[in-house]
């Protein structure tokens, strides 16, 4: 896959800058959003002003950044990737950090992950260290596949849904993260998730990924399904700094399976209908920068450079990414 990095940006850079007394969640206890979705709204042509609009509007849920207890804490570890990549070149520092934190690449419901990207793609040091510095503080081991043999994505998906392992499955954690360490704490699960074929090679391998993810948000229109697109969006990003791409991809289709036991495991996988045709790439952006809801804007940004990666005439990735983003502005706006 080509590199989605681009030239920085003074202005978007400024203002990601500011947000560096802000801590990585907000005063409900959810994940901090603000500085992705003001490198998103960059990315989908907002002015400056839109920028700053957002911001005004999304301060009042914000919190301080905490001082450091430990030097394993948040503070302490955005504070540390800072400092080395303030001295280091960028890319000495992904491909030296990136194996041992991507080993809990799930950590935080995949935020940590789809911070480090935005950082790396708007070549934002404060961001990229922030990225970093939620991987690392919050840390939890995303286990490799262990049940016997390989699969293909959508048929993992439908052996999961189908299979006796899995039966009467509830949750008593309300929110994505809670309910992915449940369901990759269960030893039925463990037994569960066979490895991902990838015999085709990793980026045939993620490109499965993305066709599936993309499926499962547009038959449910569902929250977690949502981060399943931005977080395999974060993976392409930072897909030039992973060495062990195949390693990487096992656990994060193990995370990926664990997600989808978290909604429900929807099968037949039944698509919303959505109008035809379907509205155009620059309506779609127009909306999404208009948005107040920050999922809304990430999601449309991934969808959007996700779908220009590949030739439409030979992946349905590029119609199915425009029909979630659709699905997603339309659920918006009525």
């Amino acid at each position: 896959m080509e590199p989605l990095t681009m030239a920085p940006d003074s202005h978007l850079i400024a203002r990601l800058d500011a947000l560096r007394g802000d801590d990585a969640s907000l005063t409900n206890g959810f994940s901090n959003h603000l500085p992705m979705a003001l490198a998103a709204l960059h990315a989908l042509g907002a002015s400056v002003d839109r920028l700053d609009a957002f911001a005004a509007a999304y301060r009042s849920q914000l919190r301080p950044l905490p001082p450091s207890q430990t030097p394993h804490d948040f503070p302490a570890q955005w504070a540390r990737f800072q400092a080395m990549l303030s001295a280091e070149h960028r890319d000495a520092v992904l491909r030296r950090e990136l194996p041992v934190l991507f080993e809990g690449l799930a950590t935080a419901a995949f935020h940590g992950l789809i911070r480090l990207a935005y950082g790396v793609r708007f070549e934002s040091i404060s961001e990229t260290a922030a990225g970093l510095a939620l991987l690392a503080a919050h840390r939890r081991e995303t286990p490799r596949p262990s049940a016997p043999g390989s699969i293909g994505a959508a048929e993992g998906l439908r052996c999961l849904a189908q299979g006796p392992a899995l039966e009467g499955v509830s949750f008593e954690r309300p929110l994505i993260m809670g309910r992915l360490i449940e369901v990759m704490a269960r030893p039925a699960f463990l037994g569960a998730v066979p490895s991902l074929r990838i015999e085709k090679g990793a980026d045939r391998a993620w490109h499965s990924l993305a066709v599936t993810a993309g499926r499962l948000y547009r038959a449910t229109g569902d929250f977690t399904a949502l981060h399943l697109i931005t977080s395999l969006h974060a993976l392409q990003v930072l897909w030039p700094w992973i060495e062990d791409r195949e390693a990487v991809l096992q656990r994060y289709w193990f995370a990926f399976c664990a997600a989808y036991v978290a909604i429900g495991r929807p099968w037949p996988m039944a698509l919303q209908p959505l109008p035809d045709p379907l509205p155009r790439w620059p309506a779609l952006r127009s909306a999404a920068t208009a948005s107040s809801d920050d999922h809304v804007i990430k999601l449309v940004d991934s969808c959007h450079v996700m779908a220009h990666s590949f030739d439409p005439d030979t992946s349905e990735l590029p119609v199915l990414l425009q029909a979630c983003a659709a699905q997603i502005v339309d659920a918006d706006t009525h």
